[in-house]
């Protein structure tokens, strides 16, 4: 990692309230760290330049949950309902997982993000059977020098015990990876609870009693099609609180929704899995968001869905957007104007996902003191170079392939459009050899 970078020319997205948009703008790194935003900024002797002339230099995106284990089973599930999911991967699939090939697919699954510019994960890993499939798992991502937190999840119930506790492996991991509840380089730890929806209520209150004995922010399924009254559940049980990290939450009640917004959750919204897997009508984007409950974005279900937020911030925007103007339309009627706009998204792939995962000390936005997290996009090529808004010309067509080059914590991992290091060219044949093995496994 040099010592410092210098970012020149870029259009800089700070996402920092206090300095905005900076057109032509540099920012200034020095051993990981920013120092300086600004226009004209002059080079240090042993500077290493990035010259970002007719691209879009942005915080690094956050992906708030996604199963980083099925880095390789991409495409496994592509027209399943949530109904069919749970046999075929939490209680098919998933099982024939051995450690080296949760440790192949993490290490894949994290590359893609890196690859379409999210510098930041919530994995949920929720396919741990053993200590060896957990300590498997953060090797993946430690060595894929991705930022983020590891939600520490179990398998789907597979012997005589419908509702199995959390595992008890939890702690182990908590106490030899991250000491204190600190971190480890650039992971932190959580849980991945089943929650209400997927457990007995008696079980659920114990799940959560071990996550909070363990000082760990919780993650659980909620307001998807065949569930319900999991926030109530929570709220009779006295379990409310602003630990609470809720995915989807689509099918919730206003009630439910008013409740987590009172109690501080967070929402994490996964628009291309909610509405691919039936897991509601509409994401929940403008129900949360006009509560301001803090909500993030997620790519969820690799197996069943895609690898990058770009597509992400488009459907939850076009999905808001649908929903909000669906009475008028059943009226005939022609709305004057539309709520929201790609740079709401944007924020919602960056500062609030940080916010959600406790890092916007550290990430999120670009600003001096701040982690060196940063994605370039290059918007030269026909389908961004467009007239108005650049942010809005980066949610309407942006892709992995428009990433030219990623920054985590001021080392590069992406460059000129390609993923660095030998680990890219090893986690690729690792991946493929885990899934030659699934294929004979499941014959």
């Amino acid at each position: 990692m040099p010592s410092e970078i210098l970012i020149t020319g870029g259009h800089v997205v700070t996402l920092d309230d206090a300095l905005g948009d900076v057109p032509g703008g540099d920012v200034r790194v020095h051993d990981g760290v920013i120092t300086e935003i600004g226009v004209g900024l002059r080079p240090g002797p042993d500077a290493e330049i990035v010259d970002a002339q007719g691209r879009l230099v942005i915080p690094g995106l956050i992906d708030t949950h996604r199963h980083v284990w099925q880095g390789a089973i991409a495409g496994f599930t592509p027209q399943m309902t949530g109904f069919g999911y749970g046999p075929a991967v939490l209680t098919g699939i998933s099982l024939q997982h051995t450690p080296a090939d949760i440790y192949a697919g993490t290490l894949w699954g994290a590359l893609q993000a890196l690859d379409a510019g999210i510098t930041t994960i919530g994995d949920w890993a929720h396919a741990l059977q053993s200590a060896d499939h957990a300590d498997a798992n953060l090797r993946g991502l430690h060595e894929s020098a991705i930022r983020g937190t590891f939600f520490y999840g179990g398998p789907g119930p597979a012997g005589s015990d419908p509702n199995p506790p959390h595992p008890l492996d939890a702690r182990r991991v908590r106490d030899e990876q991250f000491p204190g509840n600190g971190g480890n380089g650039r992971l932190h730890m959580g849980m991945a609870l089943r929650g209400p929806c997927f457990t007995s209520l008696e079980r659920n209150r114990q799940d959560f009693a071990f996550a909070r004995e363990l000082g760990l922010p919780i993650s659980i399924h909620v307001g998807m099609a065949g569930t319900a009254d999991a926030v109530t559940a929570l709220q009779r049980d006295g379990l409310l609180g602003p630990d609470i990290n809720y995915i989807h939450a689509n099918q919730l009640t206003d009630e439910e929704m008013d409740l987590i917004a009172s109690s501080g959750g967070t929402v994490t919204i996964t628009p291309s899995t909610d509405m691919l897997m039936q897991f509601g009508t509409y994401p929940a984007t403008g129900r949360a968001l006009e509560r301001d409950i803090v909500s993030g974005l997620g790519v969820d279900t690799i197996c069943s869905a895609g690898t990058d937020l770009f597509s992400e911030m488009r459907l939850a925007l076009a999905a808001e957007r649908s929903r909000a103007n669906a009475e008028s339309l059943a009226r005939n009627e022609m709305v004057h104007e539309v709520a929201l706009h790609q740079r709401d998204m944007l924020r919602l792939a960056t500062l609030s996902g940080a916010q959600i995962l406790g890092l916007a000390d550290h990430t999120g936005s670009l600003a001096p003191g701040k982690q060196a997290d940063i994605t370039v996009i290059d918007m030269r090529s026909p389908h961004l170079d467009g007239f108005g808004d650049p942010v809005a010309m980066l949610g309407l067509g942006a892709g992995p392939a428009d990433v030219e080059t990623v920054l985590v914590g001021g080392e590069f991992v992406k460059r000129d459009g390609t993923l660095i290091g030998t680990h890219a060219a090893k986690a690729r044949e690792l991946m493929h050899e885990t899934q030659d093995r699934l294929r004979a496994a499941i014959r």
